[in-house]
């Protein structure tokens, strides 16, 4: 077999037959860095990291200037929990490739696990600035080329609101008359391509993190003292879960701050996410702080991903889905007056778990998926409904959506959740 067996066989998934023929290729060149690394990831996929990770130091050591592989050893050394070393090894590929976006992904994430997250907001900040800033990678090009009408007249509707605080108020005024001139021509459905002219009128605003609040840490901490934890049969609800100051620096952030720039995943909604806007080192203070308050649920498991959801249609919920990780902590932020039902708005949980060996894929294809599982499976629901600064802990393999949403119209009334996942799901 020939190493484009081997990459064929990969490259189609059939990862035993993959390993055959890198083996057989690595027997006449047994130093030949990037088969070792190839092999490695062969044999990783196939759930053997210890076998794996010495692939990968044979690849290291043979070209030490590999930054795949030194990637993927830090991958599996962090799989192993030997964080400190992991982090070594992605620091290395960064400094090999300052570039690498994945390695400045997984080391926001390895240092909130490593209780420095000082230096993940520094990563963090990174990923941003290689999504959107001036030396950005095509990794986000699509949404920075791209909109929905429903972007665009969030945006116009955000800086009419940034306008009404008063500071800058004529840039802000020409900004939203700019976006409402580009909103004219976009269809009220499906996503488009903008167009030159869109462009000339946008600028170099668009779909970029060019305003952002600050949110920085709070001395003392931003959970609160008052807050009180009601638990039923595992999931947990949470009332007062920050403190004044910390809900009102959030909110100011998540209102005023350009980072809305995920239109495309569900209809209705924007999204943010910690490696493209949402993290600042209040919302990282908030998820160490959470970890610690809960140690029975979370000391073992560690932030792995976090996002903040903006309903951008007042009725719209988000629906089914089931989230990758151990335990998901929902929490919201927009006041109780903007919802114009108390009795809904929150969250549904199912409470019946998905066979073990259930695979999350696509938010889109698994609602059919999850729908047809309760239909033979019914399970329970719990419904939570919504209030301002109440949190929501549950194990994130248990299905869950929105609950009939009815939030008012307008700019400061859209319904702002944020997520925050701790773990991975087979732990």
């Amino acid at each position: 077999m020939s190493l484009e067996d081997a990459l064929s066989h990969h490259r189609a998934g059939r990862l035993e037959d993959a390993e055959a023929a890198y083996r057989t290729a690595l027997a006449d060149e047994p130093e030949n860095a990037s088969i070792l690394h190839n092999l490695g990831v062969a044999v990783a996929e196939q759930g053997r990291t210890e076998e794996a990770l010495a692939l990968f130091e044979r690849a290291v050591a043979a070209e030490p200037s590999y930054a795949s592989a030194h990637f993927n050893r830090a991958g599996a050394l962090n799989a192993l929990g030997r964080l400190d070393e992991a982090a070594g090894a992605y620091r290395r590929t960064v400094a090999l490739e300052p570039d690498h976006y994945a390695a400045h992904r997984a080391l926001g994430f390895l240092w909130m696990a490593l209780d420095r997250r000082d230096r993940a907001m520094d990563h963090f900040a990174r990923t941003q600035e290689l999504r959107r800033g001036d030396d950005r990678l095509p990794i986000a090009a699509d949404s920075l080329t791209k909109t929905t009408r429903g972007k665009i007249g969030h945006d116009a509707a955000q800086f009419r609101y940034l306008a009404s605080l008063g500071k800058d108020k004529g840039r802000w005024d020409t900004l939203a008359r700019a976006y409402d001139a580009a909103a004219k021509d976009i269809p009220e459905n499906g996503i488009v391509a903008l167009s030159v002219g869109q462009f000339d009128l946008l600028g170099d605003s668009f779909n970029t993190p060019f305003y952002v609040r600050s949110a920085p840490e709070l001395p003392g901490g931003a959970l609160s003292d008052a807050m009180s934890v009601s638990d039923d049969d595992g999931i947990a609800t949470i009332d007062n879960l920050l403190s004044d100051r910390a809900l009102a620096l959030l909110r100011r952030n998540l209102l005023e701050s350009t980072i809305w720039s995920d239109f495309a995943h569900i209809d209705g909604f924007l999204a943010s996410y910690l490696e493209d806007g949402l993290a600042s080192p209040l919302l990282l203070q908030i998820a160490d702080e959470i970890r610690t308050a809960f140690p029975d649920r979370l000391t073992s498991h560690p932030l792995t991903q976090g996002w903040a959801f903006k309903g951008i249609r007042g009725d719209l919920p988000i629906d089914i889905h089931a989230d990758d990780a151990a335990v998901s902590v929902n929490f919201w932020v927009t006041p109780d007056a903007a919802n114009a039902n108390r009795d809904t708005g929150g969250l549904e949980i199912w409470r019946g778990a998905p066979p073990e060996d259930w695979e999350i894929s696509d938010y889109g294809q698994d609602i059919a998926r999850i729908r047809d599982w309760l239909a033979v499976n019914p399970a329970d629901r719990a419904t939570i409904p919504y209030r301002e600064n109440r949190a929501v802990l549950f194990p994130s393999r248990l299905f869950h959506g929105s609950h009939a949403p009815d939030f008012q119209p307008g700019y400061g009334n859209m319904r702002i959740n944020i997520t925050l996942l701790f773990g991975n799901a087979a732990t």
